[in-house]
Parts: structure tokens; sequence; C-alpha cells
């Protein structure tokens, strides 16, 4: 398993955190890609990482609207980023059958999420509970 979930993740916002746990799941999932997979099948997992990581996303963001989190525009940017730069990976994924780019893509996505989660998440948590 590339990335297990641990109660250290947690913001105690039980949506959130079913939320990061799925997107771990699909991780995962493109962690364990290996070299000869369709390429249908490498597409299918980016676009669900990358259509839920921006639900979860837009989850949060919806909790700092509602409760006014001071700190929302550069969290938000943050999030900004982080869809940018998985759509830079899908374009580059959907030109190439090369599975180093999923592993690329792979080591990003958990570099992010859990500098994210640990880090700037964190910040929130209180305020928001």
């Amino acid at each position: 398993m590339f990335l297990t979930w641990q109660s250290i993740y947690s913001v105690n916002i039980k949506e959130i955190d079913e939320q990061r746990q799925k997107i771990f799941n699909i991780i995962n999932k493109l962690f364990e890609i290996k070299n000869g997979e369709s390429q249908e099948n490498i597409n299918s997992a980016v676009k669900e990482l990358k259509d839920y990581g921006s639900y979860h996303l837009g989850t949060e963001e919806k909790y700092f609207e509602k409760f006014n989190y001071p700190d929302k525009e550069f969290h938000i940017a943050q999030h900004n980023n982080y869809r940018k730069k998985v759509l830079e990976f899908e374009v580059r994924i959907n030109k190439s059958d090369d599975n180093v780019i999923v592993k690329e893509l792979t080591n990003f996505l958990k570099d992010w999420w859990l500098n994210h989660i640990q880090n700037t998440d964190q910040q929130y948590s209180n305020f928001l509970i």
C-alpha cells in the first residue's frame, strides 16, 4: 500500500476525513498501475483522481465560505495550484503511454497530500470545529 490513512491526518470533520480516505484509495490505485496497462484504464484512473480531488477541495472551500475562514484565499490558492498541476499531468499522460509519468504523478500526489493535510489543513481544523 502506497498511502495508508492514519489518525494524524484527521481534521476531525467526518465528511472531509472520509473524502480524504477515498482520495488515498484512488492514489493507491494509480500507484498499482503496471507497465502495459491499457491507456484507457490509466486515463480513467487519472480522471477519477482529478474529478474526486476537485470535489473534495470544493467541499473544504464550502466550509471556508460558510464559516468565513480567515486564511481561505491562501488555502484556495494552494488548491488551485494543485488542480493546475494535476491537469498538467493529465495532459502529459493523455499524450503518452509511458507509465513513468504515472509514477511521477503518484509521487507528486503523495508529497502534496501529506504535506497539505499535515500542515495547511491542520490550520483550519480547530477554527472550523
